[in-house]
């Protein structure tokens, strides 16, 4: 059915409480196949009533306190000039008869008084101070000449003075004190360990330079070594299906013998008691 309707508004004014309705058509359907007879018939619409403007209490007291408030020339004052009329205009000649004007005006307001005189001279005679007949150039090399030099201070510290001057420092004795208990609790523990077979056995790989690998430390090396395959077997698999090249051959063996590699050390690990051969590091 047919085409696009015009969009037709109508607003109907508000009397008494009858709200205000608007007349609308119907949106144009974007799909022409959706188009009903229904839709040519306006529908009405009643939009929210606004609401009443906020308006403040204080208003008309500020708005009489502004009016009331005003002065006219409030900021500079009110123009003290003379003003001419409208014949009054400046001719020829007249700025010379307005300086003069001004001249007079300065000089009655900044010549002094001449009616009024100045003190007298006082006639008491002065006081004449008489001037030294001392020679202080030759006093003051005479001065020098038979003072003695002035000695330098000695500011350099004097530690032979000081009270723990000669003795061992503090530092000293705690880390001889230190390596004294220490050195103990390592005899200690190589009796212990010899009072027991298993503690002999030990002591004896101990003295061979074996040393068993802590379980924290394994733990992680195995980490890590898992960790290191994981990642070449990941690079292992993304290679390509065609090994053509030499290049491709090389790195394909490479990463083989890497694994192959890491396989083994994972195995030796896995092992809980491992023992370190530290002479062997020693030596190399």
């Amino acid at each position: 059915m047919g085409g696009a309707s015009v969009d037709q508004q109508s607003d109907a004014l508000q009397t008494g409480d009858q709200p205000i309705k608007i007349t609308k058509s119907h949106p144009t359907p974007t799909d022409p196949f959706n188009e009903s007879v229904y839709n040519l018939i306006p529908i009405e619409i009643i939009p929210p009533a606004k609401q009443k403007q906020y308006r403040s209490k204080f208003a008309d007291q500020a708005r009489k306190e502004y009016y009331t408030g005003l002065k006219n020339a409030a900021s500079m004052g009110p123009a003290k000039v003379l003003v001419n009329g409208t014949d009054g205009f400046m001719k020829k000649g007249d700025g010379n008869k307005v300086k003069m004007q001004i001249q007079a005006i300065n000089k009655e307001a900044y010549c002094p008084d001449k009616t009024v005189r100045k003190a007298n001279v006082p006639k008491d005679t002065p006081v004449i101070i008489e001037t030294s007949k001392k020679d202080f150039i030759k006093q003051n090399a005479l001065e020098n000449i038979n003072s003695s030099a002035k000695k330098p201070l000695d500011n350099t510290p004097a530690y032979r003075f000081k009270p723990d001057y000669g003795k061992t420092p503090t530092y000293i004795l705690k880390r001889r004190q230190s390596e004294s208990e220490k050195g103990f609790s390592m005899q200690e523990m190589e009796d212990a360990l010899m009072s027991t077979p298993e503690g002999k056995k030990q002591a004896q790989m101990m003295k061979e330079g074996l040393v068993p690998l802590p379980e924290d430390e394994r733990t992680k090396i195995l980490e890590g070594l898992k960790a290191n395959w994981e990642k070449l077997n990941s690079d292992y698999q993304k290679l390509s299906l065609t090994v053509d090249t030499v290049p491709k051959i090389a790195r394909k063996v490479n990463m083989e013998q890497q694994l192959k590699q890491l396989e083994t050390h994972i195995s030796k690990f896995s092992h809980s008691n491992i023992l370190v051969n530290f002479n062997s590091a020693y030596k190399q």
